[in-house]
């Protein structure tokens, strides 16, 4: 029986699994390449908002082509492993835009945005000129023929621009994008309920899916645990970018970017999925106009962290050797494990671990490149890839370590931080030419003063550190930057943690 305790727990650290949130894992999203749907689908017009029947032979999507001044919504069908040239549905168009088309998965019915007649008048601005909101409109298939469209049924269609409809698995919640009239940067995601009929009781989705970064697009993912959508959020690419956020039991996770191989520095937004097939609309540049239609394979893992490496200066992926540690309590003892992992071609490495782990140290040390020593701390990432910037060894060139702690308010460096004062100190036994400054940084709360000599004195702390492991002290000169040099200005426990650091500055190699 004692060897079967040691193999379930030698089992339960080697397959390792992160606990990134408090209520909802992680995830990680895996992309095959991107491919453009081509001609007869894409066009020299602006080719918008793909959407398909279940089985993926119907696909509708909106389109400024053949001199049209305004969007109309064309069908194609996949016939011979080939799209059938697009045809307008003339019967659902109107003469002014319609767009943003989202068909049933059965084909039944086709929900579309339209600022035609009969929808919400602005009242005139100054120069007297009449004003049409966006609505949304529904049409239904009876067999085989489209009926003429009407207004959605309810409340969602406001003064405001109401577009890019989608449904839920179950047909009961519209999602939808509801904006101020002309003011795209108000965009925010919307839901209703179906109730006798109707769609009632619209309102925003919550934080982190809302969060005034003009937010658009929302489809529920095909198994029904979470939602993509589009948003221009801190972190992204470019504009606009493709998110993936993990819903189950009311709750949200947190969203996390679809990635560089999706997101592009211009725009991706409006997707559809089929299967494990993901179609979005992106200007990026090599297009056939200024918006295109492209698809790619792309499928979600739960519980895994990314770990994204580059050059500092020049932002390019770096092929480098992980050394990871983590430390998981497990009645009253305290088991280790260590593995080392290579980032790929784009810099990054999926890593996954014990739901029990709390930290996971982080070491790199790769040739022509200053160290990293840091530790990941995972209930504070919430799932969000953890990028290390690597300098190059030249004068100037600085690192930080946020993993050296000291006492609060204290210069006295806690005993948690020897691993990494060690391993450095070993560093430099090797590269015994090299001279650094240690900056010491605060967080923003507390006096000038009182940060500035605070900061002082850890960087003098961690220098005698080196000094008694036997390194020579002219090796070393110390400043304290206190709390004016933050790398995010703002308070918070995310932020304070970030400011939070020691510094080394390369002044001789």
């Amino acid at each position: 029986m004692h060897k079967v305790n040691i193999y379930i727990r030698t089992i339960f650290f080697i397959m390792f699994f992160l606990f990134l949130h408090a209520r909802l894992s992680a995830q990680v999203v895996h992309v095959d390449k991107v491919v453009s749907l081509d001609p007869p689908i894409n066009s020299a017009g602006a080719d918008f908002a793909p959407s398909f029947t279940a089985d993926g032979k119907i696909l509708v999507f909106n389109s400024k082509r053949s001199g049209s001044a305004y969007q109309q919504i064309f069908i194609s069908r996949f016939e011979n492993d080939a799209w059938t040239n697009p045809e307008s549905l003339d019967i659902v168009n109107s003469k002014y835009n319609d767009e943003s088309p989202h068909i049933t998965p059965d084909g039944a019915f086709l929900f579309f945005s339209s600022d035609r007649d009969g929808s919400f008048e602005i009242p005139k601005d100054a120069s007297g000129r009449i004003r049409v909101s966006f609505d949304l409109y529904v049409s239904k298939n009876m067999d085989g023929r489209w009926t003429s469209p009407i207004k959605v049924p309810g409340k969602v269609n406001t003064y405001n621009h109401e577009r890019t409809p989608s449904l839920s698995i179950d047909a009961l919640t519209l999602y939808y994008t509801s904006m101020p009239f002309g003011d795209v940067g108000k965009a925010r995601v919307m839901k209703a309920e179906y109730i006798d009929g109707e769609f009632v009781n619209p309102q925003p989705l919550p934080e982190p899916v809302n969060v005034n970064a003009q937010e658009t697009g929302l489809v529920p993912s095909l198994d029904g645990k979470g939602f993509y959508f589009s948003s221009r959020r801190d972190g992204g690419y470019g504009g606009w970018d493709l998110y993936y956020v993990k819903y189950d039991k009311g709750a949200f996770g947190y969203p996390v970017n679809l990635g560089s191989e999706i997101n592009s520095p211009q725009n991706e937004i409006n997707l559809s999925l089929i299967n494990d097939s993901i179609f979005f609309c992106s200007d990026r540049k090599g297009g056939y106009g200024s918006y295109d239609i492209y698809t790619a394979k792309i499928s979600v893992e739960d519980d895994a962290l990314k770990i994204i490496v580059r050059d500092k200066k020049t932002k390019e992926p770096l092929q480098v050797e992980l050394q990871l540690s983590a430390k998981v309590k497990e009645n009253d003892k305290v088991a280790s494990h260590e593995i080392k992992k290579k980032t790929d071609a784009k810099g990054e490495a999926v890593v996954k671990y014990n739901p029990k782990v709390k930290n996971v140290d982080v070491s790199i040390n790769e040739e022509g490149y200053l160290p990293v020593f840091d530790t990941i701390d995972v209930a504070l990432v919430k799932g969000k890839p953890q990028i290390f910037e690597l300098s190059r060894i030249e004068k100037e060139a600085s690192f930080d370590i946020h993993a050296i702690y000291f006492d609060f308010e204290s210069a006295k460096i806690k005993p948690e931080s020897y691993p990494y004062l060690d391993a450095f100190s070993e560093y430099l036994k090797k590269h015994s030419t090299m001279r650094f400054e240690i900056i010491g940084h605060t967080d923003l709360h507390g006096s000038d003063e009182f940060n500035d000599k605070l900061s002082l004195d850890r960087a003098k702390s961690v220098k005698e550190y080196f000094v008694g492991k036997g390194l020579h002290k002219d090796r070393f000169t110390v400043k304290g930057i206190g709390k004016r040099q933050p790398i995010i200005p703002k308070l918070g426990p995310d932020f304070d943690e970030k400011n939070r650091r020691t510094e080394f500055k390369l002044l001789e190699k």
